[in-house]
């Protein structure tokens, strides 16, 4: 055998090899991956409820009032036992969130975004559910109002 016949041949067995071992996935696996992936990370609304709190006077100002409907965003894979354990918590997380907006600050409520507002109900919330399943805060409806 010379050496040009040696190289090629193992030229040929690495392509034979590489050939070979391209089929050591399956297309079928991949696409269903994905799809699951997907599945996991989509996210759907799940009503958390429709509080109504009425602020002290801040500094002898007017009372303030707010009127809101929260949302949260959860996995779709989980909104079913999700929606469970919120119908089985509802009164203790009821009570954590009207006392976390009356805790709520006058100036939290002149940001356009309410992000503090958003983090300290993200917050409640997340600390009564297992798993911390809620990854955003919004709001429907959301009325304030000074007497």
């Amino acid at each position: 055998m010379t050496l040009r016949s040696l190289d090629a041949a193992i030229v040929g067995a690495t392509l034979t090899l590489a050939a070979g071992s391209g089929g050591c996935y399956s297309g079928e696996q991949l696409i269903e991956q994905a799809r699951n992936r997907a599945i996991r990370t989509r996210l759907d609304e799940v009503k958390l409820g429709t509080f109504r709190v009425t602020l002290p006077p801040e500094d002898g100002g007017d009372m303030s009032e707010i009127d809101i409907t929260v949302y949260g965003e959860a996995a779709r894979y989980r909104v079913a036992d999700l929606e469970e354990e919120l119908a089985e918590k509802a009164p203790l997380l009821g009570d954590l969130t009207t006392r976390a907006l009356r805790d709520v600050a006058h100036n939290e409520l002149t940001d356009p975004n309410l992000k503090k507002l958003r983090q300290r109900l993200l917050s409640t919330v997340n600390g009564v559910l297992e798993g911390e399943p809620i990854k955003s805060i919004g709001f429907h409806e959301v009325r304030f109002m000074r007497h």
